[in-house]
């Protein structure tokens, strides 16, 4: 089956939904086991019902972009430092921000902070992940809404005037545009 369209999304959510709650758990679990980044969404996933698990978890995978090696040989390795960026986001969106806004945010910058290891290991595909970094900016902007105003200014202003990789400039659009009076260094 493929899907490449909104009648086949929605043909294969209708199969899924005909499923035992036992068969898709069974499913689900199966796929904890792949090492690469679909793995480490799945069990960021299995434990999304406890919100500071989920937080640890997806900590531990942004801290872990520094250590990423391609291995073998892998050409598209660029490729899935993206994917992984966007399954994070994800989750960061999904099952954290409805729940604790400051979590959310804390994880978002901790990840914008990381950006320059996910550039160094992007290869050919650093406007893949340029576009992953872009909707982390986006994100802490919905997610800054909800928060104490003078802590997320002090934090996205260091993150603006700490962008080694040019991939911040959505930050600042948004800090340029909420304090237009901030010196810049």
């Amino acid at each position: 089956m493929r899907i490449e369209t909104n009648e086949d999304l929605a043909a294969a959510k209708m199969r899924l939904a005909r499923r035992t709650h036992e068969s898709l758990a069974q499913f689900i679990v199966s796929l904890a086991f792949d090492t690469g980044p679909a793995g480490e969404q799945v069990r960021t996933f299995i434990v999304g019902e406890d919100i500071e698990l989920t937080a640890a978890s997806l900590k531990q995978r942004i801290e872990q972009l520094r250590d990423l090696e391609p291995r073998g040989f892998e050409k598209r390795f660029g490729d899935l430092v993206a994917q992984r960026l966007h399954y994070m986001l994800d989750a960061i969106e999904t099952q954290v921000l409805p729940t604790n806004a400051q979590f959310a945010f804390d994880l978002l910058v901790l990840l914008i902070e990381h950006d320059g290891d996910a550039m160094e290991n992007s290869g050919d595909y650093d406007y893949c992940v340029a576009v992953a970094l872009r909707r982390a900016a986006e994100l802490v902007a919905k997610t800054a809404q909800t928060l104490p105003e003078a802590r997320v200014k002090q934090t996205l202003e260091q993150l603006v005037a700490e962008d080694g990789y040019g991939t911040r400039g959505s930050l600042r659009a948004m800090v340029d545009a909420q304090w237009p009076d901030v010196n810049r260094r």
